[in-house]
């Protein structure tokens, strides 16, 4: 359908990339990967047609229909919801307004030759709107809009009331209803919730045409490409696979060309040695020339472009009470009731994650569990020793757009010197005179890497973070999980990152219609438990339809056994990161307790007798931790056996 050569690209002086080559073919769904700059964005919206390459020949077949998903939304209609979203439906709303427009010409025909011409022309309209499905366009909005979140009291609201995240899905919907032969997606996922993704995921698994996305959600690339594109040194390297098989296959490279680029490395120093001790030599003149042709020949390994990446570690926390939050009863009114009888308990060390749709009050349960709004009832009682970091959705609002970096972490931190100061925001990426700018200035994902770096600042014990990922890049991601891994202190996640969930919650919190409900297991029990609550609901529906043949029984009862089946195998998956969990928390443990052995038996600390208990009680808490973990390893692995 498409192919590109030798495609090259500049913007002015300067070179995106100059040597990108690629097919793309129907039934592919492939993943666009490459730091910050490589040209990741570029490269799709030359694909569609947006603008030119500089160099290099772009072939598009005649007839292919391209539907491209830009990360900041453009003009979009106004007007009711359903209504605006069939409009820019593409060929498929093109081609019923045609054989609408051909109808009432018809109509108004005189002569037979006329009419021949105008059936004719009818006749590829209805071809057309019979390859995009347009004949179904109103049924199958209904069913992408119900997919992507919308509800049956949305359709025929104004576009223009919603806000920009649910605009984006809007624009999302009618690109998916336009039936193309490629879809183009830029961060599709940034403004989906979780069932949302789901749906999403789902649909471009079952899509004919194909596939070219750009993400920084690990989860949701592995379950649905089957090749990564990767745009590094200009060129484009493909891998055949899901995201998870070129991780590893780029990291085996990685390390296969840095060894060759050593080795090359120590050749060209003998070489350049021989010709600087032997250059005045008249014996070895004919040996210096042929080294010096053999240095112009070489062509120098390029290693993998190291991009500057964020350094994270979560400080010890103080130790906090048991309890370290307590919710009772509690509702939450603006002009509607957002959830009322919560009752949520958060003992110390528990690693909650909170989930649901959009709109069904996440955030709002997070600000009242931070303290930053009150509940409109019940009882909220925070524990004793609490001191809480609250990462919130809204750094715009949170953040003081007038202060410099440096003032921002001063006023967290008063005490701290401008070194101090300095040395946090390095770590995460800010360095040099970027410590002086304006707030106002930062990017979204620049503001996310300060609001995490004034939370570092103090030592807490309960962590808030909601959405905390949404801007950040799949190598921040990555660095914020393992930091999170390996935090002490009690930690609430509000999140639609699959993978972060996974790794880190160990019990979960559904906040739908107006209720919150518990799930005590890991994110993936979760999973199950959502997708056995729906079957049972599908199953109730069915029953109320009326009977079943002995036939459909059957096939239902072997369904049922081959869900179970599926159901052991993910309960046993569920414990084994559960082991590696808590090998990973008994590694830090040990590590811990190791270092603070080693400060016992520094003279200068058994001379401060204060300082010596402080380190011996700290000693005994850890100790005891240890053995708390190795208990529930001890279960799981016999759980695992059993």
């Amino acid at each position: 359908m498409v192919n590109g050569s030798s495609l090259g690209m500049r913007f002015g002086a300067e070179e995106i990339f100059d040597d990108v080559s690629f097919s793309i073919s129907r039934g592919d769904r492939a993943a666009l990967v490459g730091v910050n700059g490589a040209g990741k964005t570029t490269l799709i919206r030359m694909i569609s047609g947006e603008i030119e390459p500089t160099s290099g020949e772009l072939h598009v077949s005649a007839g292919t229909r391209i539907a491209y998903l830009p990360q900041q939304m453009g003009s979009f209609p106004r007007g009711p919801l359903q209504e605006a979203v069939c409009r820019e439906a593409g060929e498929a709303e093109r081609a019923l307004s045609r054989m609408r427009r051909i109808h009432s010409d018809l109509e108004d025909a005189g002569d037979g030759e006329s009419v021949r011409g105008l059936l004719e022309e009818l006749s590829e309209a209805h071809d057309l709107a019979d390859s995009t499905d347009a004949f179904r366009l109103r049924s199958n909005s209904e069913k992408v809009l119900f997919g992507l979140g919308f509800t049956a009291s949305d359709m025929e609201k104004p576009l223009e009331d919603f806000s920009g995240g649910w605009r984006m899905r809007a624009q999302l919907a009618s690109l998916l209803l336009s039936n193309p032969d490629l879809l183009l997606l830029d961060e599709p996922t940034n403004h989906l919730d979780l069932d949302a993704r789901l749906w999403l995921e789902e649909y471009l698994t079952r899509f004919g045409g194909a596939v070219w996305i750009i993400s920084h959600d690990p989860g949701f690339l592995d379950r649905i490409v089957n090749r990564v594109h990767e745009l590094e040194f200009g060129s484009l390297e493909t891998y055949s696979g899901n995201y998870s098989f070129y991780e590893r296959t780029k990291q085996e490279e990685i390390s296969r060309r840095e060894k060759q680029a050593r080795h090359q490395a120590e050749q060209i120093d003998r070489i350049q040695k021989f010709i600087k001790r032997f250059k005045a030599t008249e014996s070895k003149r004919f040996q210096v020339r042929s080294r010096e042709k053999m240095l112009e020949r070489m062509e120098v390994i390029q290693t993998h472009r190291d991009p500057r990446h964020m350094r994270l570690r979560f400080p010890d926390p103080p130790r906090s009470g048991e309890i370290v939050a307590r919710l009772e009863g509690v509702s939450k009114e603006y002009d509607r009731t957002v959830f009322s009888g919560v009752d949520l308990f958060i003992n110390r060390g528990e690693r909650i994650g909170i989930v649901g749709r959009n709109g069904q009050g996440k955030s709002t349960l997070s600000r009242i569990l931070a303290g930053t709004e009150r509940a409109s009832s019940g009882e909220v009682r925070p524990g004793s020793g609490v001191e809480v970091g609250f990462y919130t959705q809204e750094v715009d609002q949170e953040l003081d757009p007038g202060l410099t970096l440096l003032e921002q972490l001063a006023a967290v931190s008063p005490n701290s010197s401008e070194t101090q100061l300095r040395s946090i925001l390095g770590s995460f990426l800010f360095t040099g005179d970027d410590v002086f700018k304006s707030t106002g200035v930062l990017s979204g994902g620049e503001k996310s890497r300060l609001a995490l770096a004034r939370i570092l600042m103090s030592p807490v014990n309960f962590l808030i973070l909601d959405e905390p990922t949404n801007h950040l890049d799949l190598f921040s991601r990555k660095v914020l999980c393992e930091a999170l891994e390996s935090y002490s202190g009690t930690l609430v996640l509000i999140s639609h990152d699959e993978q972060l969930l996974s790794a880190l919650v160990d019990k979960v919190y559904e906040v739908e219609g107006g209720r919150v409900r518990l799930f005590d297991g890991s994110f993936e029990y979760y999973l199950e438990k959502r997708q056995e609550l729906a079957r049972r609901e599908f199953e109730t529906s069915e029953r109320k339809e009326g009977g079943r043949s002995p036939r459909e029984l059957e096939r239902e009862r072997k369904r049922r056994e081959a869900e179970e089946r599926k159901d052991r195998y993910a309960r046993q998956k569920e414990v084994r990161r559960s082991i590696e969990r808590i090998e990973r928390k008994l590694l830090h443990l040990e590590e811990k307790r190791e270092e603070l052995e080693g400060m016992l038996q520094d003279p200068v600390v058994i001379a401060d007798s204060r300082r010596l208990v402080e380190l011996q009680k700290e000693h005994a808490y850890i100790s005891h931790e240890i053995q708390e973990h190795q208990k529930e390893w001890d279960r799981l692995a016999g759980e695992l056996e059993g």
